[in-house]
């Protein structure tokens, strides 16, 4: 699968959306290095679920103005480094 570039939240929303999470890497120092995430939306509670694999942290029930604040995904998404690389299903 090609990595597809992450436009917006909205669009972060929907690729997450479903049963599972979806995989991501945002793209650090110009290229010489990536932060993995696996992340799930849940739209009926309008939250976030986050795993760091570069560290091997969890961040749960994130709103979006806690994804503003406590992650680095915003920002990547406005610096284009963010992208979309598939899908991992719960329990694979």
């Amino acid at each position: 699968m090609d990595w597809k570039l992450v436009l917006s939240i909205e669009h972060l929303k929907d690729l997450c959306d479903i049963n599972g999470r979806a995989e991501f890497y945002i793209i650090l120092a110009g290229g010489l290095s990536r932060s993995g995430k696996q992340i799930h939306y849940d739209r009926i509670s309008s939250k976030f679920e986050i795993y760091n694999e570069i560290d091997g942290t969890w961040q749960s029930d994130l709103s979006d103005e806690q994804l503003q604040f406590k992650t680095i995904i915003p920002e990547a998404i406005e610096k284009s480094s963010m992208f979309f690389c598939g899908y991992q299903l719960w329990g694979i």
